[in-house]
């Protein structure tokens, strides 16, 4: 029995020793933000009131170690900062006493804050839907669930469809 052991010891440390000297690849690692890139309103996802209120549309870059920039060209808005809940400055062409405040629950979901001179102003969280081709940004004044609406955003590529 003891020298069954031994043999079936000795061939498990072989089976591993060859599995680690042919020493496998790595599984490749998506270091790429499904958010990276443009965003326009959806033409037809959207009501027209909708489409009146909103961005016309958004360019994301989101890095691996948590920085992000955050542009809104028609606004000519650009936020830089990480996604740690830190606010960060909002800049435009005039200056502005805004911040932003970013933080994310997975790839998937940003969630953010907007300030006034510290004080709360919105909020909302935005969601990649549709196998990442869209998302919904669902917004509200700050504590205001009741006020909340939705937009929807899609690659420029889909608008023209």
């Amino acid at each position: 029995m003891i020298a069954r052991l031994v043999i079936c010891a000795a061939a498990i440390a072989v089976t591993a020793g060859a599995a680690t000297a042919q020493r496998l690849p790595p599984v490749p690692v998506s270091t790429e933000s499904p958010w990276n890139g443009d965003w326009v309103i959806s033409p037809t996802r959207n009501t027209a009131e909708i489409k009146e209120a909103a961005a016309d549309g958004y360019r994301f870059h989101l890095q691996p170690d948590g920085r992000i920039r955050w542009e809104i060209p028609s606004l000519r808005e650009v936020v830089e900062g990480r996604v740690d809940g830190q606010p960060m400055s909002i800049r435009r062409l005039k200056p502005t006493s805004l911040t932003l405040s970013v933080t994310a629950e997975g790839a998937r979901v940003l969630v953010y804050h907007v300030a006034r001179d510290g004080k709360p102003e919105g909020e909302g969280r935005m969601t990649l839907v549709d196998q990442g081709r869209a998302w919904v940004d669902i917004s509200q004044p700050a504590g205001r669930p009741d006020l909340a609406g939705a937009v929807i955003y899609v690659r420029p590529a889909a608008a023209d469809r």
